[in-house]
């Protein structure tokens, strides 16, 4: 009999709405909090034609953690006030560690708009440990062929993040994430520490999970803290963003773009970012 890391819980992300835009939000969500240190979990994915996508995101501010966009198909483009102007398009990540603060803006890529498509991907939020939330902040893209491609019998997993089986993903960050694509048919095996809380969220696709369980399409499986493996059996095509990391248990007090640790901090954020101490971004 095969020692299986316990499932802890199960939750459907429910749909939200972004202005104009319709997501699905696997976490904060009733019950669940956050799977510490990923404080939120947000699923885009809208197919539009030539010249109709108009996802645009203004220029915001951020601080206090790491808002990181996956991009699993189509083409994102970012701006920020550090100077940055950047383009990711399929399989490819864009990492901000926001620190004491950044200004960033989001939309469609030109090129990609043009020709329409699906626009399909991941934003998570990871939290900064208290110790560093007020160091300078910085901008990663990650294109496809820095991502670590570890293939196996009809799996494709792209190590963006943290290490595993002795490799180490491009992101400047010791937390495990990694997109997973697996065929119909095939099957996984993942082994992470005791200490880390995992998780994993079904963008696409039909999985059978420890042979006992199974998960769907925008569907969030979360863990206890235990040893075992965590078996993965497509019944379809499947995409999913694998999550893992030693809690921070550190106090969490958010509002809106800022992620800190107690309430005059998030006071003192949004003096900071009036008084245009997180640059500017027209």
């Amino acid at each position: 009999m095969k020692n299986y890391r316990a499932i802890k819980s199960s939750i459907m992300a429910p749909e939200v709405q972004m202005g104009p835009t319709t997501l699905r939000q696997a976490f904060p969500v009733a019950g669940l909090e956050q799977v510490d240190p990923f404080i939120l979990l947000h699923h885009f994915d809208f197919t539009k034609g030539p010249g109709e996508h108009e996802f645009n995101v203004p220029p915001h501010p951020h601080r206090g953690f790491s808002p990181i966009t996956y991009m699993y198909e189509g083409a994102v483009q970012h701006t920020d006030s550090l100077g940055n102007d950047k383009v990711i398009g399929d399989n490819e990540v864009q990492w901000i560690n926001a620190g004491r603060g950044i200004i960033h803006g989001e939309k469609v890529g030109k090129a990609f708009a043009e020709k329409g498509g699906r626009f399909q991907g991941i934003q998570l939020w990871i939290n900064t440990p208290k110790l560093n939330k007020m160091d300078p902040p910085s901008y990663q893209p990650i294109t496809k062929e820095e991502i670590v491609l570890m293939e196996k019998d009809g799996v494709a997993l792209r190590l963006v993040s943290g290490s595993y089986e002795g490799k180490k993903g491009p992101a400047k960050s010791d937390v495990f994430t990694a997109m997973l694509h697996m065929n119909e048919a095939s099957n996984y095996s993942l082994n992470l520490p005791a200490s880390n809380n995992v998780a994993f969220y079904v963008l696409e696709g039909q999985l059978r999970i420890n042979e006992e369980r199974f998960a769907a399409q925008h569907q969030l499986i979360v863990f206890n803290n235990s040893e075992g493996e965590i078996l993965f059996e497509a019944n379809s095509n499947s995409k999913l963003l694998l999550m893992a990391g030693d809690p921070l248990n550190e106090p969490l007090v958010t509002h809106g773009p800022f992620v800190m640790n107690t309430q005059t901090e998030i006071l003192e954020a949004m003096r900071d970012y009036q008084n245009g101490k997180m640059g500017f971004l027209y």
